[in-house]
Order: structure tokens, then C-alpha cells, then sequence
């Protein structure tokens, strides 16, 4: 929707829009409890629709940027996740600045209430690893940020490919994957991605696939992310479909840690196990894997060193790639 002069919407436009009164804008945002459901719904949309920032400070320091970094992510669970909030947390106080985490548990709503909170206490950055990285994903309230001063970077998932971001090089892990699959002549391995259109899936699958012998035999199955859906889902696949693989393959850490347990419960013992990232405290239970494994710190690092960088208007490298190396390969 345009703004007149291009300037953010206001409470004011907001109610004239939505046809009530600015005190009941302001309440939607402070004490929703206090407005109708139908009403609040109706502000929300508008709000969303527009771009509106709600701003929780008063009007004489709304310029100023609160020293707090936040950090948004779908799962704690995924180690790399663990590792860069942790040195985020540590460079960033480091630096003066405060950390606010949410975690969403894959909901677009606590996604979106976390932007909107973060942006609305005007936090100098955010690092935000998105719920879902499917190309029909409904990003329209991640657009808070075009017409905020709040620095953004994304981590491992991505939203928009344009945007700063510190990520993973899937198609070489992909490569290095399929490396190991050909030395140990694998000939039927199963490949378990996250959601079939993510954008990391695709690219790690994709590639594991084209640098593979047309000899051996793939099948892909797609689940999700987060380690207790892709267990069940895993769970389902082996119920009904083949069992009989000389290797499976996880995408990440989460998705091999649910089909290593799985083929555990279905005694599967005289199968292989490779993974793309390290599967959380395996070697400390005596399981070695062959895996592509990316430096956590450094990576942990990049980001944090990045942001509070571009918050202080100092050289910072916008996008950054991170290559992986194999691991346990015997």
C-alpha cells in the first residue's frame, strides 16, 4: 500500500483505515485482551498489510536503537543453532549489547509476533533463521524490516537470497555426501530430507544425486526439520515401505539423530549412516559416522563479528558461505 511522502504508517493511519479510534489501535498492541476479536484481527491485518512497526517507546527517543540483539530460530535442538546463539550471546556482551532469544517451534505466528516485538522494542540487529524456506512460504511479515534501522542477517535458512545471510554451501556437502556413497559402493541409499520444496533440501538432495552413479538406487523421503516430526514420519516409511538399504542419509543433524533411532527400534543393524552435520553427542555414545561437518564456531563467529559490525557502521562481508569438510571417513 503506498504511504503518502513514503513515511512509516502511524496509529493514526492505522485507525482511519481499520475505522476506530487511535486508543483502540494502541490497545491492540499493548492489551489485546482489552479489544474485541474481530476488531483486533481487523487492526492486525491492516497493520501487517502496511508495514506498520509498533513502537513501545515514547515519542521524544524513537530514533534511537536499543543496545539488544535478538535471535529468532524455528529449533534449538539443531546443535549449529545451540552454538551460534551461545557465541552471539558472548560477542555481544562483549560489545555492550543485550540478547533477546525466541525460539518459534515452527509457527509463522510466534514468527511473527517475535519480529514485531523485536522490531517494536527498536533492537540495533536480529539474527533470524525462518520457520519454512519453501519459495511459497508467506514472508510478507519479515517486510517489517525494509522500513526499519534494525540490522538483519539470516542464518542457515533464508527467506529472501538478496538479504544478508551467513549459510551453508549445500551443494558441496551434497558433493562430499556422494563422494563417500561412491567409495563404499553403496548400492541402495535412502536420503531423508526436510520439506520437499526447502531450499536446502533440494540442494543438498539434488546434488548428492547428481554426482552419483546411475547404478545406484536412490529413494528420497521428505519430512521435517525438527527432530520429533521427522522421527515419526521416518517411523511411518519403515511400517510400510523398504527397510532393505545399505545406507541412509540425513540432511542435517536432527533428521540422522530420528533415523538412527528408528533403525535402532526396527533392528536395522547392517545399515550405514551419513549425515550432513554432526548428529548431537553421537561420538560421546561410541557412534562414528562418515559426515560433512562445518566449523560451528566459525560460523557462530562470522555472524556475530557481521552484525554487530553493520550495526556500527563498520566493513562487514553481507553474505558469507560456509564450507563443510568430512568427517569419520574410514
Amino acid at each position: 500500500m503506498n504511504k503518502p511522502g513514503n513515511k512509516a504508517p502511524t496509529i493514526t493511519d492505522i485507525a482511519r483505515l481499520a475505522g476506530v479510534s487511535s486508543i483502540t489501535v494502541s490497545r491492540t498492541f499493548t492489551d489485546p485482551d482489552k479489544v474485541r476479536a474481530k476488531t483486533r484481527e481487523k487492526i492486525l491485518r491492516i497493520a501487517e498489510e502496511v508495514d506498520y512497526v509498533p513502537n513501545i517507546f515514547a515519542q521524544n527517543i524513537k530514533t534511537t536503537l536499543s543496545p539488544i540483539i535478538g535471535i529468532v530460530t524455528d529449533d534449538t535442538f539443531n546443535q549449529s543453532y545451540s552454538y551460534v546463539i551461545q557465541q552471539l550471546c558472548q560477542h555481544a556482551e562483549s560489545k555492550g549489547y543485550s540478547v533477546m532469544i525466541f525460539t518459534t517451534g515452527g509457527k509463522r505466528d510466534s514468527e511473527v509476533k517475535a519480529i514485531n516485538t523485536l522490531v517494536g522494542y527498536k533492537v540495533a540487529g536480529v539474527v533470524l533463521s525462518v520457520i519454512n524456506d519453501t519459495p511459497d512460504y508467506d514472508t510478507s511479515h519479515l517486510n517489517i524490516f525494509r522500513h526499519s534501522a534494525t540490522k538483519l542477517i539470516q542464518f542457515d535458512r533464508q527467506f529472501d537470497t538478496t538479504l544478508p545471510a551467513v549459510y551453508v554451501n549445500d551443494e558441496r556437502a551434497g558433493e562430499l555426501i556422494a563422494s563417500v556413497i561412491k567409495q563404499k559402493q553403496y548400492r541402495h541409499v535412502l536420503v531423508i530430507g526436510g520439506q520437499e520444496q526447502s531450499r536446502i533440501t533440494q540442494a543438498r538432495v539434488t546434488s548428492i544425486c547428481q554426482n552419483l552413479p546411475a547404478t545406484t538406487q536412490v529413494t528420497h523421503l521428505y519430512t521435517d526439520y525438527r527432530y520429533d516430526n521427522a522421527k515419526e514420519m521416518i517411523a511411518a516409511h519403515f511400517a510400510v515401505g523398504e527397510r532393505n538399504y545399505d545406507a541412509i542419509v540425513g540432511v542435517n543433524g536432527a533428521i540422522s539423530l530420528a533415523a538412527h533411532s528408528v533403525a535402532t527400534t526396527w533392528s536395522l543393524s547392517q545399515v550405514d549412516f551419513l549425515s550432513i552435520d554432526d548428529i548431537p553427542n553421537a561420538e560421546a555414545f561410541g557412534f562414528f559416522y562418515p559426515s560433512v561437518v562445518h566449523d560451528y564456531k566459525q560460523w557462530a563467529t562470522i555472524v556475530a563479528e557481521n552484525l554487530v559490525a553493520a550495526i556500527e557502521g563498520r566493513p562487514w562481508q553481507p553474505r558469507t558461505v560456509i564450507n563443510g569438510f568430512l568427517k569419520n571417513i574410514r
